[in-house]
């Protein structure tokens, strides 16, 4: 957890001034371990009237703080193109500072973004972890990983049942799963509760389950961002003086 002293001294480091913070991994999806970092996540301003470069992104790792931090301008065009990192941000329930901007944006993504880019950005962070962590590795995996997968591939199938996007914690998403799979990932939860290295051999009949989402088409459709309203509230939040 990240505190208030902490927060003040990113800011007078890096000069920038830090619009919100929230927790986004497992801690936020709902299946942390007991020695999880805590993967927090926000969103900055800085002095945009200046020669020299500004930065788009800061990453700060302290002792179980990973930090990574997104400048404002880099956000907002990432959330235009449904980003689900960007969803992810504005979704989670835990959070440490908190600005009505965030309330703001997370209204807007929820109401013009784009179906099709969502799931094909949960595709393809499942596809990713898939082949990295569990499928070009041998016999065995790291059963963790699973669940990283697993939770993409549901927000998938939750955004075909509701066209909305997904909720944050796992719990919400999951039941959409096929029993078995559902079964499967709520064993996965409790273990890694008690280790974060769960070796294992790997399930096929669950990675069947899995890998028939890499092949499958989805329906175009296009967001509905108002980029001139997107362009004001960047302006607004861009008066941020780095002397203040």
């Amino acid at each position: 957890m990240i505190n208030k002293k902490q927060i003040k001294q990113i800011e007078k480091k890096e000069n920038i001034k830090i619009l919100f913070l929230i927790e986004s991994g497992s801690r936020a999806w709902g299946f942390e371990s007991k020695n999880s970092d805590y993967d927090i996540r926000g969103v900055y301003a800085q002095d945009y009237l200046k020669v020299s470069p500004i930065k788009d992104q800061i990453n700060i790792v302290q002792d179980e703080l990973d930090i990574e931090l997104w400048d404002l301008k880099k956000f907002l065009k990432l959330m235009v193109n449904s980003n689900p990192s960007c969803w992810e941000f504005l979704s989670s329930n835990i959070i440490y500072l908190d600005n009505p901007l965030r309330d703001r944006l997370k209204k807007i993504f929820k109401s013009n973004f784009s179906k099709y880019a969502l799931k094909k950005h949960y595709v393809s962070m499942a596809r990713q972890n898939f082949e990295k962590y569990i499928n070009n590795i041998g016999d065995k995996a790291n059963l963790k990983k699973y669940v990283y997968v697993l939770r993409s591939v549901a927000c998938v199938e939750w955004i075909n049942k509701y066209d909305s996007p997904p909720p944050k914690h796992y719990k919400e998403v999951i039941d959409l799963l096929p029993n078995n799979v559902k079964q499967f990932f709520e064993k996965i939860i409790e273990d890694k509760k008690k280790s974060e290295s769960l070796e294992g051999v790997r399930n096929k009949e669950v990675e069947k389950y899995i890998t028939s989402f890499f092949t499958l088409k989805f329906d175009k459709d296009k967001d509905n961002f108002n980029l001139k309203k997107i362009d004001d509230i960047f302006k607004e939040y861009a008066e941020y003086n780095a002397s203040s």
